[in-house]
């Protein structure tokens, strides 16, 4: 084909096709509906046998192929052709139209078909900057004249301007439809009092927002070294593993240096470990923190390369910061209705020990005259053996109702402790010693690691004791067929740099099942028949009245590990009051618990 010269019809034809194009807006605002258009107008004018339109990726500096017509998708959805290499590559980076009879003897040439003879491309302008490239092709050699590299050049100048202003009214929309559904999850935020329904509702939304395929919410761990996955959407796509290693990656980056990370090829950065199983290709992280407070990651992963603009970031950003808001606000809920329970059970066992009092002084009374005529009936009945062997078992019986009566009293005196300087050692080795004979007979093997430099520190010896006694003496019934009783002391410093002091009284007894633990300090709970179920709630009511705490660890069948926590140095609260004079040895025979 030879040049025809800038004809009348021809001038016609091309501001037929010029119009139409411009007239493409009021149709039709899709961008790829929009470039469809387009290229059948190419193909129309230009009688090219297949068409392409590839645009540039500035960020990548590559030109990916958004439509074309008369090659197969599979030869162009995934090709990725960069700027300055091919024909379409030169003219995006020169920036100039390219018109070649014969490809088979330019070097610049990259074959997607193999019957294509001659090729004419043209940049496609948005200002200064190509937006992209137009592309024909024809299985006839020198099928593109001159006139037809003007003609394309003018549709693509105008196809520029249609498709820039399709492609920021897209923008927007998509943006404006962001944003709606970002303050609609805003409002559920705010009525959602769940930690774990307000993060489920953030993955599930930031996937959704994002058109992402997987969106994951990371934490910091208990043990301060990883981050762990709280919440995840998309799940079959994301990290089979519940931790990120704190080490290393996009994550951590994120996380450490509070900011926006964007990760367009996670396959080409180096610091990401090695995925298991199927992993986003594309990643886009934002911190979380409350009152500058770092508290997590949010990210969101797509499986196709992406793309980030600034209101990507900008979005899940503030759904980040909903989150952090949202999430502190139901954590002060739910400590709020902790408290109000807390104060609730305070007002139940004041009542409780107010009335425990007013009963056990009506039931000692009796007791206790019941008791001595035993004794005078027992004096009588000496040489009957079974009559004498019912009197012990009433006795025995009374005795242990004696024992309840005691221990609720001492529950309703609510006695402050009397403060004094306590060698936390010495009482470990006199209990020791004094359970001796027990220990052997039980065939329980023991042992102590106390702390050499441990000082003294302010206490109530007697209730000290008595909560060590009964610790102890739980963990021999819990070893009936004989075992290893351990019992250490040492010095720490707590969170806050305060000296503290832990025993741990630790047994390789029967354990607890876990659902009881629960309700291990609870009043009157107990798994053993013979316990009153005091024993435990007194010795933790004791502990805090010092300023420490009484926690337990155990597993069933492998043992069970109290331990109590106090502190060296003194509080305002803690005042002097006096001891009392009683033995700190209770009958080792009894059952304190």
């Amino acid at each position: 084909m030879t040049d025809q010269g800038d004809t009348i019809p021809r001038r016609l034809e091309r501001l037929e096709v010029l119009y139409k194009i411009s007239n493409l807006l009021n149709t039709t605002l899709d961008p790829t509906q929009v470039l469809e258009e387009v290229l059948r107008e190419v193909v129309r004018v230009t009688s090219a046998s297949s068409a392409s339109i590839a645009m540039v990726d500035h960020s990548r500096e590559i030109l990916n192929i958004e439509t074309a017509i008369n090659i197969a998708p599979e030869a162009w959805r995934d090709l990725k052709l960069e700027v300055g290499h091919g024909v379409t590559g030169w003219v995006a980076a020169h920036g100039c139209p390219l018109r070649i009879d014969d490809v088979a003897t330019n070097p610049l040439y990259i074959a997607v078909k193999p019957d294509v003879r001659s090729e004419l491309a043209v940049p496609m302008f948005h200002g200064h900057r190509v937006l992209g490239v137009i592309n024909v092709d024809s299985v006839r050699e020198s099928a593109f004249t001159e006139d037809d590299e003007k003609m394309l050049t003018a549709i693509a100048e105008q196809s520029a301007r249609v498709i820039e202003m399709a492609r920021l009214y897209s923008q927007l929309k998509r943006h404006n439809a962001q944003m709606e559904s970002l303050f609609g999850v805003g409002r559920q935020l705010t009525i959602s009092t769940s930690v774990w329904s307000i993060r489920a509702l953030v993955v599930r939304e930031g996937m959704r927002i994002l058109e992402g395929n997987a969106c994951a919410l990371y934490e910091v761990a208990e043990d301060g070294k990883t981050l762990e996955i709280v919440a995840q959407e998309g799940a079959d796509h994301w990290e089979s593993q519940l931790g990120f290693p704190l080490l290393h990656g996009p994550i951590y980056s994120t996380f450490r240096a509070q900011i926006v990370t964007m990760v367009e090829k996670l396959q080409d950065t180096a610091e990401t470990p090695a995925p298991v199983g199927k992993f986003p290709r594309s990643l886009l992280a934002v911190p979380v923190s409350y009152q500058d407070a770092p508290a997590g990651v949010l990210a969101v992963g797509f499986h196709h390369a992406r793309t980030f603009i600034d209101s990507d970031s900008s979005l899940l950003q503030l759904l980040a910061n909903q989150y952090a808001v949202a999430q502190e606000n139901a954590r002060r809920q739910e400590r709020l209705l902790v408290m109000e329970e807390s104060l609730n059970r305070a007002e139940r066992f004041s009542l409780l020990g107010t009335l425990a009092a007013e009963i056990a002084h009506e039931i000692r009374n009796p007791v206790t005259i019941i008791n001595l005529l035993l004794h005078s009936i027992s004096e009588e009945t000496e040489g009957n053996a079974q009559v004498a062997g019912d009197l012990r078992i009433v006795m025995d019986k009374l005795d242990r109702i004696n024992r309840i009566v005691e221990q609720t009293l001492n529950i309703a005196r609510n006695r402050e402790p009397s403060f004094e300087p306590v060698c936390l050692n010495a009482i470990v080795r006199d209990l020791l010693l004094f359970l001796s004979h027990k220990l052997t007979k039980g065939s329980i093997e023991c042992c102590s690691e106390l702390d050499g430099d441990l000082p003294s520190l302010p206490a109530d010896r007697l209730q000290i004791q008595q909560v060590l006694l009964n610790l102890m003496m739980n963990a021999i019934q819990a070893m009936p067929e004989g075992g290893r009783l351990a019992v250490s002391t040492r010095r720490f410093e707590n969170e806050n740099q305060l000296p503290m002091v832990a025993i741990e009284v630790m047994d390789s007894g029967v354990g607890i099942a876990p659902e009881n633990i629960p309700s291990l300090f609870d009043p009157f709970f107990t798994t053993r028949q013979e316990g009153t179920g005091l024993g435990l709630f007194i010795s933790r009511k004791m502990i805090t009245s010092h300023g420490g705490e009484l926690s337990v660890k155990s597993e069933p069948a492998k043992g069970s590990t109290f331990r109590i926590v106090l502190p060296l140095q003194r509080t305002g609260g803690q005042t002097d009051n006096g001891h009392s004079g009683q033995s700190p040895y209770p009958d080792a025979e009894s059952n304190p618990s």
